[in-house]
C-alpha cells in the first residue's frame, strides 16, 4: 500500500510577511489558520519557531544554512501569464522575468519573503491553444511541446 502525498511545508520567518505574499501576490485562500500554522489547498506556510519545537524539539541545534532555499521550488499556473507577472513584478524579488522553455511553455520565477523559488507558468493546455492559434497542427503541436500527440489531440477537442 503506497504512502500518499498530500503537500509541501515551508518553513517561514515571519508567518503575516508570508500570508501576505501567498494571499495578497498570489491569490491563495488558506483552507485552515491556525497558530503558527496555516493550510492552503496544495501547501502549508508553518512559522519556523514552531515547526522547530515539532520537528526538531525545543532544544536542537538549528540546521546548518538556508532551510529550503534554492532546492525547492513551488510551482504555480495562470493561463493570463502576461497579467500575472505585470501583477507581482513589482512586489517580489523576480529571479527573471517571462521566459519561453523548450518545450514552449512560459513562466517566471520569483522569490517569496523566505527566499523559496516561485514558479508561475502557463499551463501546457494554454501553450497547446496558443500554438494552434499560430496554425499549428497536432503533429508540429506536439513535436514543439514535447507532449504526446493524444495528449494535444484531447486539448484541441478531438
Amino acid at each position: 500500500m503506497p504512502i500518499d502525498y498530500r503537500s509541501v511545508c515551508l518553513f517561514v520567518a515571519d508567518m503575516d510577511r508570508a500570508r501576505l505574499f501567498y494571499e495578497e501576490v498570489l491569490g491563495q485562500s488558506p483552507v485552515h489558520v491556525l497558530a503558527g500554522y496555516v493550510a492552503y489547498p496544495h501547501f502549508c506556510l508553518w512559522a519556523t519557531a514552531t515547526a522547530r519545537r515539532i520537528v526538531f524539539d525545543e532544544d536542537a541545534a538549528a540546521p546548518h544554512g538556508p532551510m529550503g532555499r534554492d532546492n525547492l521550488e513551488l510551482y504555480f499556473e495562470d493561463a493570463a501569464i502576461e497579467d500575472a507577472f505585470e501583477r507581482v513584478m513589482t512586489r517580489a524579488e523576480v529571479i527573471h522575468p517571462l521566459k519561453k522553455a523548450p518545450w514552449g511553455q512560459r513562466a517566471f520565477r520569483l522569490r517569496d519573503p523566505d527566499g523559496h523559488i516561485v514558479e508561475v507558468a502557463e499551463p501546457m493546455d494554454a501553450v497547446i491553444l496558443r500554438l494552434h492559434d499560430t496554425g499549428l497542427g497536432p503533429v508540429e503541436i506536439a513535436g514543439a511541446t514535447m507532449m504526446p500527440e493524444g495528449f494535444v489531440r484531447m486539448v484541441l477537442g478531438g
